[in-house]
């Protein structure tokens, strides 16, 4: 982590320049203690409580002196002497354990998001907004307002993600791609041409469920826990959203969705999706992707090095794709995968939480520390095992310009049973029609978010 070391303190010192020119130069003795500074940080601010807490089912701090901090956790103690107080949950007591602490005397500061606490989180008082905390228009933030605007309640800002990755991606092998005369998926999308049709037509192309190879299953054409739902997301309107009055809306009716899904039925009847039901108790078997048996995975990129370097050593064979567009738009809907450090609303050290807040967005959106970033992820010990290929792809797949985030806001409806991913699986797994799953899953849904709405 040499290299992460380097660059934070090159940000330091121009963090410092920032606050120097902002502050008009050594005679204007102003705080800026009550907000951030006009540079989207709070470069000058002076900590009196140096020490924040965090609750997550893993720890902020390193494991063992050997082990280099995380790079915004160095910044913060860098720039500001600051410490994190580690509050950890196991990750099946994780919910339970965000709202109790939320009620104590003791209320930790920070937790990472959870879907299924969104929008009551809000509404509840279980976070506050960040408006006054980081400037949305600043440096850095500005750039994020796209996904940050997405995740506002009446009218104030709760979700402070200093980067956004993909939210699902589809992971293919290479080889398995030439040895059947298929379009490369990344060479279609630099055409504009990655869309749903082509999609299926290569999976149809593909599937051969009686050639087994000697195995139990055949051929088919994807994979993976929840390609109904991912795929309804490209459409551009989710199941739920949320309106600018901060009240969820059911969508379940709109046309966008209805062509989604119905799509999503056609996939399903053209059979070229592995029959999870039928292995090993409806399990799903992504490694199938590297004997050329599978040709689409649905998962995320936190998943990627399992296909480079670990579990099934694809190597440079392994590639990765987002979720195709619509062919009735021109537009490119998909979900961005955020990384925010969610404020409690008892949060006690507010100062501290917008340091905090400082250091993330300095570290994930300085140009040297991406540089350096990108140097991990082509790590294939640790990392990603990305290929410089790789690297450049997910930039420019993950940039603002070139896509449209959708939100969907069905898993925190709170009532078992009731989401978008029941929904979707209705017809990408039963292959029920469209109009019936519908039918089902209106007044469901309209009961849930009325009881939100009116909460």
């Amino acid at each position: 982590m040499k290299l992460v070391r380097t660059g934070i303190t090159a940000i330091l010192s121009a963090a410092m320049l920032l606050s120097f020119a902002s502050c008009g130069g050594p005679e204007d003795q102003s705080s800026s203690s009550n907000g951030a500074s006009n540079d989207g940080t709070s470069s000058d601010l002076v900590l009196e409580n140096k020490q924040i807490k965090f609750m997550a089912h893993w720890n902020m701090n390193p494991a063992s002196e050997e082990e280099e901090p995380r790079p915004e956790l160095q910044m913060f103690q860098e720039k500001y002497g600051g410490e994190v107080i580690d509050v950890p949950v196991t990750w099946d007591e994780r919910l339970d354990a965000v709202m109790t602490a939320a009620m104590s005397d003791d209320c930790p500061d920070l937790t990472v998001y959870w879907a299924e606490l969104m929008p009551k989180g809000f509404s509840n008082g279980l976070y506050r907004e960040v408006d006054d905390l980081i400037d949305i228009n600043g440096a850095g933030w500005s750039d994020l307002k796209g996904v940050l605007d997405l995740y506002t309640y009446n009218g104030k800002h709760y979700v402070p993600t200093p980067i956004v990755t993909e939210g699902a991606i589809l992971v293919y092998n290479e080889q398995t791609i030439k040895d059947y005369n298929l379009e490369d998926p990344r060479e279609l999308y630099a055409k504009n041409e990655w869309t749903w049709d082509k999609m299926l037509e290569m999976m149809k192309a593909f599937t051969d469920p009686s050639d087994t190879q000697g195995g139990q299953f055949g051929r088919y054409g994807l994979d993976g826990w929840n390609p109904g739902y991912n795929l309804h997301l490209t459409c551009g309107v989710p199941f739920v959203s949320l309106n600018d009055e901060g009240k969820l809306v059911n969508n379940l009716a709109d046309p966008a969705i209805e062509r989604a899904m119905n799509f999503v039925g056609e996939m399903n009847k053209a059979g070229i999706a592995f029959p999870r039901l039928e292995n090993d108790g409806g399990s799903i078997d992504l490694g199938r992707v590297a004997t050329g048996m599978t040709l689409f995975a649905d998962t995320g990129l936190w998943d990627y090095p399992t296909y480079v370097y670990r579990s099934y050593q694809m190597g440079e064979d392994a590639s990765f794709v987002p979720w195709p567009r619509d062919p009735s738009s021109d537009t490119y809907y998909r979900s961005a995968g955020i990384d925010p450090h969610m404020v409690f609303g008892a949060a006690k050290n507010l100062d501290g939480v917008r340091a905090w807040q400082d250091c993330r967005i300095l570290v994930n959106q300085d140009p040297e520390i991406k540089k350096e970033n990108e140097a991990l992820w082509m790590d294939s010990e640790t990392g990603y095992g990305m290929t410089q290929e790789d690297v450049d792809f997910y930039r420019e797949m993950t940039d603002l310009s070139t896509f449209t985030p959708v939100l969907d806001w069905s898993t925190g409806l709170g009532v078992d049973g009731v989401s978008g991913y029941e929904v979707a699986n209705k017809v990408w797994l039963d292959g029920t029609p469209w109009a019936t799953v519908r039918e089902e899953f209106t007044a469901q849904f309209d009961n849930a978010i009325a009881a939100i709405n009116e909460g």
